[in-house]
């Protein structure tokens, strides 16, 4: 596959993501970084099957029909996913507009899409408002799989969810009114929504009773 690689436009510890084009298409490139730390050949085998774990995640949802981003490969070589570029605006810059009257849908929409998700056994791993990007039709788009997995497990779902909330919360004081409208279009797409709610309270619960225990030492 003949790609063309161009800047960087975000660089984390895992990864390094380049704007691309592909058969006169705008891509993503990401990339899994070496780590010098470990032996060559163990590296090399851990980014190989991290890069094939995200990719599984990925088709597997993209074939769901949620809102994802299409896989067009795997660089092998330079241990590269090759991905459709979104166009569109991240979550997190759209809270800093003032009176965005967009936001109630928009959140209602991630509900939904996350719901798909999870009905799927499909885990995000990191749910945040930095990794959807809202297009032109307020359609939110999931991206960054780099921590996804597959799992039957109400708790990882769970998970997800309250990693959402708690970094919304952190990012913006109108934490609680959106989140009402993620967890309604949640609800509407996923019938065993309610059970997975109840397992981020008791989450919550199991975290602030350590919590006063750490205070009592």
């Amino acid at each position: 596959m003949i790609f063309e690689q161009h800047e960087i436009i975000a660089k984390g510890a895992e990864a390094i993501i380049y704007n691309g084009s592909f058969l006169n298409t705008s891509i993503i490139l990401k990339q899994r970084l070496e780590k010098t730390y470990r032996l060559p050949e163990i590296d090399a085998e851990i980014r190989k099957r991290r890069i094939r774990a995200e990719a599984r995640v990925m088709t597997l949802a993209w074939k769901n029909r949620i809102n994802v981003p299409i896989l067009f490969g795997i660089d092998s070589h330079n241990q590269t996913l090759i991905i459709e570029k979104i166009q569109g605006d991240l979550l997190y810059s759209l809270l800093n507009i003032n009176n965005n009257r967009h936001l109630e849908q928009i959140f209602k929409n991630l509900g939904e899409q996350v719901a798909l998700l999870h009905k799927n056994d499909i885990i995000h791993g990191d749910l945040t408002v930095f990794n959807v990007i809202v297009n032109q039709q307020i359609e939110p788009w999931l991206i960054d799989f780099g921590l996804g997995y597959i799992s039957i497990e109400t708790e990882r779902r769970a998970d997800d969810l309250l990693t959402f909330y708690n970094t919304l919360k952190a990012i913006t004081p109108s934490f609680e009114g959106l989140f009402e409208n993620f967890k309604t279009g949640y609800l509407e797409k996923y019938v065993e929504g309610k059970k997975i709610f109840e397992q981020v309270k008791k989450i919550q619960s199991r975290a602030r009773y350590i919590a006063r225990e750490d205070r009592l030492e």
